[in-house]
């Protein structure tokens, strides 16, 4: 491959830092391509950068490059696009990140209130397994580079220590844990916040083995929006039905499709083929 060492990256934030060849590359292997293929998109982008480039530039050369390769790969690649494509309301993101759980063996209510010792809360996710609770607050962002910052953690933390005497009260056999969920990331004050009063934060690269990315990915939890070019008549539909995860559309009959879309059996069958070519796991 080609040399990086000259090429800076200006991040969302406005930040610039040096180009992470290493760190591209595994986010297009993540997305299904092979070493060889990875190396060949990442040839093709070099060429096509100038010494100082955006993340967003880099984003959308590798995507065409790969797609050369494997089109699926080249939408798995999209994720973190096709979570901003969940908006604009925050509601969507919090179905999803339900979905996830229950696919991770979490038993799953989506907005209940719960009462606390001074005022009644109404909890995005509340998730249980075994004799675990999570309480989950969902901070949604539909704009590239914002972050969740400290006050929002403090102000979740607040009404965490409101709900956990109650609730370990009524639920004395169940441990209760509180998680921050935000689709792209807390800043370092806002987990530093987190880890001194022990409660959970999930980013989108954040921890560094366990992220947001990576729990989606390892079982291949990919939301509806991930399909480039999806209506977004067609995505409130199916949100609205329950159907957030891709594998779930994946499984459907055409015939359901089509009558929950409006769909004729040519395209209600083409948008169950992509489903199915995402969803699969690589060999």
């Amino acid at each position: 491959m080609s040399s990086e060492a000259t090429i800076k990256i200006r991040k969302a934030s406005g930040v610039l830092e040096d180009l992470n060849i290493e760190k591209l590359k595994a986010s297009l292997k993540r997305s299904g391509a092979s070493d060889d293929a990875a190396e060949e998109v990442i040839d093709r982008v070099l060429l096509e950068i100038q010494p100082v480039t955006s993340t967003s530039r880099i984003y959308k050369l590798a995507k065409k490059h790969l797609k050369q390769y494997n089109h699926a790969s080249s939408l798995r690649y999209s994720l973190k696009k096709a979570l901003f494509r969940l908006g604009p309301t925050g509601y969507p993101f919090e179905k999803y990140i339900g979905e996830i759980m229950k696919n991770y063996g979490y038993e799953v209510t989506i907005g209940t209130y719960i009462k606390g010792e001074c005022i009644d809360h109404e909890v995005d996710v509340l998730g249980i397994r075994d004799g675990e609770v999570a309480a989950v607050e969902c901070k949604y962002h539909n704009v590239v580079g914002r972050t969740t910052d400290v006050k929002v953690a403090m102000y979740v933390h607040s009404r965490f220590r409101d709900i956990e005497p109650k609730f370990k009260a009524e639920h004395p056999d169940k441990k209760f844990h509180g998680w921050l969920v935000t689709n792209t990331r807390c800043t370092e004050n806002a987990i530093q916040y987190a880890d001194c009063y022990g409660f959970k934060v999930l980013g989108w690269q954040h921890p560094n083995h366990h992220s947001l990315q990576k729990i989606i990915e390892d079982k291949r939890l990919y939301p509806v929006t991930v399909i480039t070019g999806i209506q977004r008549g067609i995505v409130d539909t199916l949100i609205s039905k329950n159907i957030v995860l891709l594998k779930d559309l994946s499984e459907m009959e055409i015939s359901d499709i089509r009558s929950i879309l409006s769909l004729n059996e040519s395209k209600a069958a083409k948008l169950k083929q992509q489903a199915m070519d995402l969803c699969l796991r690589r060999a």
